[in-house]
């Protein structure tokens, strides 16, 4: 796929994103990431948005229409070129790597690779609460304290 490198500067993602985040919080809803590619069609504009209870189909179609009325309107024209605009929630299956995301997924269940002396551990347990330098865990019938620094990779535990 070609990127067409002036898109894909910093300034035009916070341009995006100063745009689009003040729209995703009147919905309840954060913005997690942007990414910027091209297509045949213009730009492509991937916007995730997430927050504690979830967006709903209906948040993300208002978040879409309302950055689409903010980008076409001629005094706020974001984009020179055409765009496509995908808004989604960031997926049950990504790291979490933030307060921000472990907070959202506390009462979860989670697998964490955590740093270790010798060699690195694997641990499940259930998110107790997320802190701002560390989560609590119930690990063992027990809580556990596991501070960020020692966490290498964490994600939700997906039950079928």
């Amino acid at each position: 796929m070609f990127i067409k490198k002036e898109l894909n500067t910093p300034e035009i993602r916070e341009k995006i994103e100063k745009a689009i985040s003040p729209i995703a919080e009147k919905y309840g809803q954060e913005v997690v990431d942007i990414i910027l590619s091209s297509n045949s069609k213009g730009t492509l504009i991937k916007v995730s948005v997430g927050s504690k209870k979830g967006p709903t189909v209906s948040d993300l179609t208002a978040i879409s229409k309302d950055f689409n009325k903010l980008a076409d309107s001629p005094c706020n024209k974001l984009l020179s070129s055409d765009f496509q605009l995908e808004v989604s929630s960031p997926g049950i299956d990504r790291e979490l790597r933030s307060f921000r995301d472990f907070y959202w997924n506390e009462d979860r269940e989670i697998r964490i690779l955590l740093k270790g002396e010798e060699k690195n551990v694997n641990i499940e347990g259930k998110l107790i609460r997320a802190l701002e330098n560390k989560i609590i865990l119930l690990f063992n019938d027990s809580e556990t304290e596991i501070s960020y620094a020692d966490i290498i990779k964490a994600k939700l535990k997906i039950k079928f």
